[in-house]
């Protein structure tokens, strides 16, 4: 269990270079946990008495608890994800969680209640839209061999569905700077405020089309797993 505290504790190390988001809105970088759990409400309720102290109160980073609602096969339950306005939030988050009691406790909390499962770093190549007003999200997990050309195409159709009024919240790629395996290399989303809404427009548009035919040889899809909000700190 102490090997997470660890991994997080290690980011104030990493020299990472510095990719503007196409909104400056849009956090740069996130890290993300996945743990598994079938006790909620311990771990929830931990993370919420995090979020009452100062120590949290002062980091430069937004918190948001994710529950895997229909995961398929996946043992993950919840994910937490660190999100970072550029490095030097990450760092500096990273730094002053050293010296933060109320974080340490938080940690040792949630470690007797959890299965750790993976731990990621994760760098914006495009986003839009606001994702703090969305609660329910689809998730791709997918292996990218020639991300300059997926890129080019993601941005392509979310340009078109934008335009044709088929997106209802925010969308994302990631880019998994660490932590990345031979299955997963990159993730996308796509949110909205509730479930009708992000079921509204899940039939296949013509862009959307076009994009997989685009994409088919560079891109596999691993999962596609459909999350919620359970808290934002």
């Amino acid at each position: 269990m102490k090997k997470i505290l660890l991994c997080v504790l290690a980011f104030t190390g990493l020299n990472v270079s510095v990719a503007m988001a196409e909104e400056t809105s849009v956090p740069e970088f996130a890290t993300m946990y996945q743990l598994s759990t079938s006790d909620q409400a311990s771990v929830a309720a931990a993370f919420t008495r995090f979020s009452q102290s100062d120590c949290r109160k002062n980091l430069p980073t937004a918190i948001r608890i994710m529950f895997e609602r229909f995961n398929g096969t996946d043992k993950t339950t919840h994910s937490v994800i660190w999100n970072f306005a550029d490095a030097a939030a990450m760092s500096s988050t990273f730094g002053a969680l050293r010296e933060c009691r109320a974080w340490a406790d938080t940690f040792n909390t949630v470690s007797k209640n959890v299965e750790w499962q993976s731990q990621q770093l994760l760098r914006t190549l495009a986003a839009g839209g606001d994702y703090t007003e969305d609660n329910v999200y689809i998730v791709w997990q997918t292996n990218v061999s020639d991300e300059a050309a997926y890129v080019k195409a993601y941005k392509k159709l979310m340009a078109a569905q934008t335009k044709n009024g088929l997106v209802n919240g925010a969308w994302g790629l990631w880019r998994v700077q660490g932590g990345a395996t031979s299955d997963v290399t990159h993730i996308a989303y796509a949110g909205a405020a509730n479930m009708e809404e992000l079921l509204a427009t899940s039939n296949p548009s013509k862009a959307f089309l076009t994009f997989q035919k685009e994409v088919a040889g560079i891109r596999t899809v691993h999962t596609q797993n459909i999350n919620t909000v359970l808290a934002d700190l």
